[in-house]
């Protein structure tokens, strides 16, 4: 070959020498890229680190996702109060699901009613407990998380009020609508009630004479007592809505349903003072209450003989004590008169009419 021929074709000059091994140096750097691209996918693949993003199972489930898009619970219930100031929670599941290699937890968030939340704990399941840390009203919020290759979290559930309550209701006790204290003389009508400021009142509990329990829903319970007895033990509690107890109350009632004996043989005198008349008898007795005293019974002015002892016939009457002695006085002088007496016990009783005495002229 001539030279002019070698000088065409380029052969032997340096320039082109130098061009054709950069090309060639070029060429494998850009294979050497290539299969790290491939390698580093494949890895990626291998490695879960794919950029998909999905909502619900992935189409090719032998990958997992480094991007997801992850929904809220469907819907959250409303929350429940519970003794000790503890909040029930329960919600429904998240639809997302999760897919193989992916761990399902839902993160609870507490804060004042309307936010803002904070995280207070985690569960795997659909329920949970919250022990707020005083009592009141608050707000809740879950979120669903989804762990594996990643953490991916949804956005927040509706919202729902929850009360913590862990103050136990007061209770009070009535009898016929007034005080328990001191006798009653037929059977007595018991109210039991109690007021919770939180939850409200879940129902009352009493029992009568070491008897069993009964419950009655709601803030009160009315029952009856009854039966002679100075001794009659009333025990009571209540509890609120949230399942917080009271203590126990005990309430003591006495019933004197027996009528005392009447004054024996009472007796009549003119008195030592005008319109006086003075009056002796012996004293009746009670065995339960016991005497509290004795009525004077007295016609009008001018009686005689005396008539049945009856309220018709001696329609004045005067309360004394625990005596057995008593100068009425008020009458008109000169003018008979007639008495009888009755007895009182301690829980109103009154006996039947001692016989009559008189009649008697007042001085």
């Amino acid at each position: 070959m001539s030279t002019g021929s070698a000088r065409r074709s380029g052969r032997g000059r340096p320039d082109v020498v130098k061009l054709n091994a950069f090309l060639m140096r070029s060429d494998r750097l850009l294979a050497i890229a290539f299969v790290l691209m491939v390698t580093v996918a494949l890895a990626g693949i291998t490695a879960g680190e794919t950029q998909a993003s999905f909502v619900g199972t992935s189409t090719n489930p032998t990958n997992t996702a480094l991007t997801m898009t992850v929904q809220p619970p469907a819907g959250q219930n409303a929350a429940v109060s519970a003794a000790a100031g503890v909040v029930q929670l329960s919600w429904s599941a998240t639809p997302t699901a999760p897919g193989a290699g992916h761990t399902l937890t839902y993160l609870v968030l507490r804060g004042p009613v309307g936010g803002p939340y904070s995280v207070i704990g985690s569960t795997s399941g659909l329920t949970y407990n919250d022990a707020a840390p005083a009592d009141g009203s608050y707000g809740y919020v879950i979120q669903a998380q989804v762990a594996g290759g990643g953490t991916f979290v949804s956005g927040n559930s509706a919202a729902k009020a929850g009360l913590s309550d862990r103050t136990a209701p007061t209770m009070s006790i009535t009898c016929n609508s007034g005080s328990c204290a001191g006798w009653f003389n037929a059977t007595v009508s018991v109210t039991a009630s109690g007021v919770d400021a939180g939850a409200g009142m879940g129902s009352v509990t009493r029992s009568v004479d070491a008897g069993g329990q009964t419950s009655t829903a709601g803030a009160s319970a009315t029952f009856n007592v009854s039966g002679d007895s100075a001794g009659h033990s009333v025990q009571y509690f209540g509890t609120d809505a949230a399942g917080n107890t009271s203590g126990t109350s005990a309430q003591t009632l006495k019933i004197d349903g027996t009528a005392p004996t009447a004054p024996g043989a009472p007796t009549s005198v003119k008195g030592g003072s005008a319109g006086q008349v003075d009056l002796t008898w012996t004293a009746g007795a009670d065995a339960l209450s016991g005497v509290a005293g004795y009525t004077v019974h007295y016609s009008n002015a001018g009686m005689n003989p005396c008539l049945a002892a009856t309220p018709a016939n001696y329609p004045n009457a005067a309360a004394v004590g625990a005596v057995t002695a008593h100068t009425q006085g008020g009458l008109i002088s000169g003018a008979n008169y007639c008495f009888y007496m009755t007895t009182t016990d301690n829980a109103g009783n009154p006996s039947v009419a001692s016989s009559v005495a008189g009649p008697t002229k007042a001085k």
